[in-house]
């Protein structure tokens, strides 16, 4: 009875919060990918002044 009411649970808030839940998801991964981009910019600038010192 415990499990089938948490299954319940679970696919109604699956059901009501997906969109939100995707909306996080998409917003995370692209704040995740213009990190490590900017990072790489960064970590490219740093080697292109050593470079020329």
């Amino acid at each position: 009875m415990t499990t089938a009411f948490i299954l319940v649970a679970l696919a109604l808030i699956v059901i009501y919060a997906g969109p939100t839940l995707l909306y996080i998801c998409v917003g995370y991964a692209d704040y995740v990918i213009e990190r490590r981009r900017h990072l790489l910019a960064v970590k490219h600038a740093v080697k292109r002044r050593s470079d020329e010192l």
